[in-house]
């Protein structure tokens, strides 16, 4: 097997039907043999990989969890609570325990241990009796210790690394012209994937690192299945300084070293096969370090074939270039070559071309060299002309030089 792989003897004992693709890779069981410590910490941790969506949720509703833990405790003995002195003085209703609203006395309930969980300490009622002041006295010191830890998991998810790196939700393998054959006339396939930054500019990082995974489960000849996970060669697979504005386009050429090469959707298909491109580096202007994973599930439909992306980067009527960002997943059709003949008769056709301009050139630079070298010819009349002048002009120069 490849790099990382691992047998997998599940499929001889568990169900025919498996799950595929992102469902088949995320909905994993894992049981562990844990310490109620150890499941406090994972569950801190948990909370801290959330989404933001879900961690504002969570956060918000902690204190009602706790409310309803500790409100049965205060319903055990309801005579222990009684209203408080204003509202007993205002006469508009009488004790907590000859409540004929059982709703009303079960919300007063909830309203006083939700007091006690947000240390706010306004409610309608009061506890007088020894069990209810040391329920009340506990509820207070686990919300303390609630508080506590929600600030810490605030803090730290405030503190965690962005994430400003964006990845178009598809990766597209098509042929590329630009990339030479060999002598056979074959033709190699690229894997793309194209990405941005979108935070504000100026978007920079450094010391970029870019990883592509692949990953296909193979079944041997035994029945067991394995993962087989290999690293594929990028053509930029680090940089120094990107800028991530106009975005960056990895390729991964599927040649005869790539373990890619020879599959085909099918088969990509029937492996369960995925890839999985890894973004590091550090932010320039924050100088925070940044982990970005994206993958890409071929059962799911995340890679498509014969296809290119579509430009975002388009000029205005000011001149200026304007980077659409919203396009980065849109994809349109690859028409490819029906056969590499195609692709030779165009081919031949540019260097035609191109050797034709070369000759012309050429040919121009000969004639003017050839007119240079040819002697300009002197006509007999145009000679004997221009010696009766030099006769004349020598005439008058000696005639002159007499006089003086």
């Amino acid at each position: 097997g490849g790099v990382g792989a691992a047998a997998f003897e599940g499929s001889k004992t568990g169900p025919q039907h498996r799950l595929k693709g992102r469902k088949g890779m995320e909905g994993l069981v894992v049981r562990q043999d844990k310490s109620l410590i150890g499941f406090v910490q994972d569950f801190y941790v948990a909370c801290l990989k959330m989404s933001i969506g879900y961690f504002l949720v969570g956060v918000f509703l902690a204190p009602m969890a706790l409310s309803l833990l500790f409100m049965p405790l205060f319903l055990l003995n309801i005579d222990g609570l009684t209203y408080d002195e204003a509202m007993a003085e205002q006469g508009l209703i009488g004790p907590l325990a000859s409540a004929k609203e059982t709703c009303l006395a079960v919300l007063n309930v909830f309203l006083y241990a939700l007091s006690l969980s947000t240390t706010f300490g306004g409610s309608p009622v009061i506890a007088v009796s020894p069990y209810s002041l040391l329920i009340a006295n506990v509820n207070t010191l686990m919300a303390q210790f609630l508080f506590v830890f929600l600030s810490g998991a605030v803090f730290a998810r405030m503190s965690q690394p962005s994430h400003p790196i964006r990845c178009s939700k598809k990766a597209i393998i098509k042929k590329d012209d630009y990339i030479p054959s060999l002598g056979d006339g074959e033709k190699f396939r690229v894997l793309s994937i194209r990405l941005v930054l979108t935070g504000p500019p100026p978007c920079e990082l450094v010391d970029a690192k870019i990883c592509l995974t692949f990953r296909i489960f193979v079944t041997l000849p035994s029945g067991s299945v394995f993962c087989s996970t290999q690293d594929l060669d990028v053509v930029r697979p680090e940089a120094n300084e990107l800028s991530l504005l106009y975005g960056l386009m990895v390729r991964h050429i599927i040649d005869k070293k790539s373990p890619v090469y020879g599959h085909t959707n099918e088969s990509l298909v029937d492996g369960d096969a995925s890839f999985s491109l890894t973004v590091m580096g550090l932010e320039r202007a924050s100088m925070q370090p940044i982990f970005h994973l994206e993958d890409y599930f071929v059962h799911d439909g995340d890679v498509v074939w014969d296809a290119d992306y579509v430009d975002f980067i388009q000029i205005n009527d000011k001149g200026l270039r304007v980077l659409d960002h919203s396009k980065i997943d849109l994809l349109k059709t690859f028409k490819a070559s029906s056969s590499p003949l195609d692709f030779y008769t165009r081919a031949a056709g540019t260097v035609s071309q191109a050797v034709a301009r070369m000759k012309r050139a050429v040919d121009k630079r000969e004639s003017e060299k050839q007119e240079e070298e040819i002697p300009e010819t002197v006509s007999p009349l145009r000679s004997w002309a221009s010696g009766i002048r030099n006769r004349k002009l020598w005439k008058c120069m000696s005639s002159s030089f007499t006089r003086a």
